[in-house]
C-alpha cells in the first residue's frame, strides 16, 4: 500500500497490475490518477467490481483474467459512467462458473446487473475480444455497446448469436477465416463493418454484401486486409454454382447505400463487384486503382 501511496494523485499515464493483490491495493488510489489513460489487469476476481476509475481512462485491458460474470458486468457498468470513448480489451478472459454454495445468490446478482446494463447507455464502449465463450457474449446480449472488435474466427462464431441484438452497435471489426455463406445477422444501427485481417471465400464475401444491402441506410464496408480463398478442389464445382447464384443476387440488389473501402485487393475481389450498383468506392493504393480500372 505504501508503494501505491507514492503514486496517489500523480500523473502517470499507464499502469500494469500483474496480480489480483496489486489490483486490490491499487483500487484505493486509481481514481486519483488524473492522467491515467491505460490500465492493464491480471488476476482472479469475484463478486462485484468496485474499481473507481479516473475520468482520463481511455483503455482497460484484461490481460490474463479469471473473473465472475458479476465482476465483468459491474466493470462494464462502471465504464459506461465515463462520458467519452473507452476501449475494454478482453485479451484472455475466463469466466468462472458460479460456486454451488452461492449459485442462486450469484445468479440473482448477475440478473440484477444485466438489467442495469440494459438500462445504461454503453455506446461509448468499444469491446475488443480475443478469447471468448458464449457466456461472455450473453452478458452483452441486448446491450447498447457502440463498437465490437472480434479478433478470431471463434469470437465471430460465438458473437453471431447476439450481434443482431446490439441496438446501438455502429462499428464491427472482424478478424479470422470464413467459408461457406455469411450468416451474420447485423443490427439496423450498423454504420461500418471492417474486415481487418480476413481470409474468406468469394461465397462468404458475396453474401456479406447482400446482407449489407438490406440495411436501409448508408453503410461502410472496409476491406482492409482481405485474402480471397481459391475454391477447394473437392468442392470447386459446387462452390462455383453458389458464387454464381450469389453474383446474380448481387446484380438484382440495390447496393447504392454501400461505401466500399479497399486497401489490399485482387482481381477476384473486383470481379465480385463487376456490374453491381455500389454507390461509393474508396481505393487506397495504386494497385487497387489499377485492378479496379478493369471494372469501374
Amino acid at each position: 500500500m505504501e508503494l501505491f501511496e507514492i503514486l496517489r494523485d500523480s500523473s502517470i499515464g499507464i499502469l500494469n497490475l500483474g496480480t489480483a493483490d496489486c489490483v486490490l491495493l491499487a483500487s484505493e488510489i486509481l481514481h486519483t490518477l488524473n492522467k491515467l489513460t491505460q490500465l492493464y489487469l491480471w488476476g482472479a476476481f469475484t463478486s462485484r467490481c468496485d474499481l473507481r476509475l479516473p475520468a482520463s481512462l481511455q483503455c482497460i485491458t484484461l490481460a490474463e483474467v479469471e473473473c465472475s460474470s458479476e465482476w465483468l458486468c459491474s466493470l462494464l457498468i462502471t465504464l459506461s459512467s465515463l462520458d467519452h470513448h473507452v476501449e475494454c480489451e478482453l485479451c484472455d478472459v475466463v469466466l468462472q462458473p458460479c460456486e454451488e454454495a452461492h449459485e442462486d445468490e450469484s445468479h440473482v446478482h448477475v440478473s440484477d446487473l444485466r438489467s442495469e446494463i440494459l438500462s445504461r447507455d454503453l455506446s461509448n464502449i468499444e469491446i475488443l475480444v480475443t478469447t471468448c465463450s458464449m457466456e461472455l457474449f450473453e452478458i452483452l446480449r441486448d446491450s447498447s455497446i457502440g463498437i465490437l472488435t472480434l479478433r478470431t474466427t471463434d469470437c465471430v462464431s460465438f458473437a453471431s448469436e447476439i450481434l443482431h441484438t446490439l441496438n446501438k452497435l455502429a462499428n464491427l471489426n472482424l478478424w479470422g477465416t470464413f467459408t461457406g455463406r455469411c450468416d451474420l445477422r447485423l443490427p439496423a444501427s450498423l454504420q461500418c463493418i471492417t474486415l481487418a485481417e480476413v481470409e474468406c471465400s468469394s461465397e462468404w464475401l458475396c453474401s456479406l454484401l447482400i446482407t449489407l444491402s438490406s440495411l436501409d441506410h448508408p453503410v461502410k464496408c472496409v476491406l482492409w486486409d482481405v485474402v480471397l480463398q481459391s475454391s477447394e478442389e473437392a468442392h470447386g464445382d459446387e462452390s462455383h454454382v453458389h458464387v454464381s447464384d450469389l453474383r446474380s443476387e448481387i446484380l438484382s440488389r440495390d447496393l447504392s447505400n454501400i461505401d466500399i473501402v479497399v486497401k489490399t485487393c485482387s482481381m477476384k475481389l473486383f470481379e465480385i463487384l463487376r456490374d453491381s450498383s455500389i454507390g461509393i468506392l474508396d481505393l487506397r493504393t495504386a494497385d487497387c486503382v489499377l485492378l479496379a480500372s478493369e471494372i469501374l
